[in-house]
């Protein structure tokens, strides 16, 4: 079974990514981020590419954890509340059947 590979290019060095359930404009998009991010840094005066790269790798892991962080406390206060209004739910309907 052949691998969607999409071609990006980040700070003139093209790249063949696979795909992993994204399409050609997502991918393009976050390669556009990641070089965005880059340029940043270097005017900051960062000019080490590698030591650019490796600091734009942690900031979006460091996002993506947040992110993730974020959904999963939101997540557990979902749970809460269902838990509360199914143990409401039963009080209610104990109480009517007595």
């Amino acid at each position: 079974m052949p691998k969607d590979i999409v071609q990006v290019e980040i700070k003139r060095i093209p790249l063949e990514i696979e795909s992993a359930g994204l399409g050609m404009v997502e991918l393009t998009d976050l390669a556009a981020s990641v070089e965005q991010y880059m340029l940043q840094l270097q005017e900051e005066g960062e000019v080490d590419t590698l030591k650019q790269a490796l600091l734009t790798a942690l900031h979006f892991a460091a996002q993506s954890y947040l992110q993730t962080q974020n959904e999963g406390g939101k997540r557990k206060e979902e749970e809460s509340r269902m838990d509360d209004l199914i143990l409401k739910l039963k009080s209610y309907l104990d109480s009517t059947h007595k």
